[in-house]
């Protein structure tokens, strides 16, 4: 478990699958298209979109996800 700072200053807490894909996905990139992950990428992404983790962005054809966190914390 890890506690990821998001915008405001809250924390949450992320169990270790969701902070390997947050590691994977997100240690050389702002942001990824989910045309690219896998569905069970897909459910943990939407998993901490709604868990306020990640900030999801909708384009008229494509869905990309970034970071959702608080830079003076990070």
């Amino acid at each position: 478990m890890r506690a990821f700072p998001t915008k405001g200053g809250l924390y949450h807490w992320i169990n270790s699958r969701e902070n390997s894909f947050i590691e994977k996905h997100f240690a050389e990139s702002q942001m990824i298209d989910k045309s690219k992950l896998n569905e069970r990428e897909q459910y943990i992404a939407q998993t901490l979109v709604s868990r306020g983790v990640l900030d999801k962005t909708i384009n008229t054809d494509t869905t990309f996800y970034k970071l959702n966190i608080n830079n003076m914390t990070r």
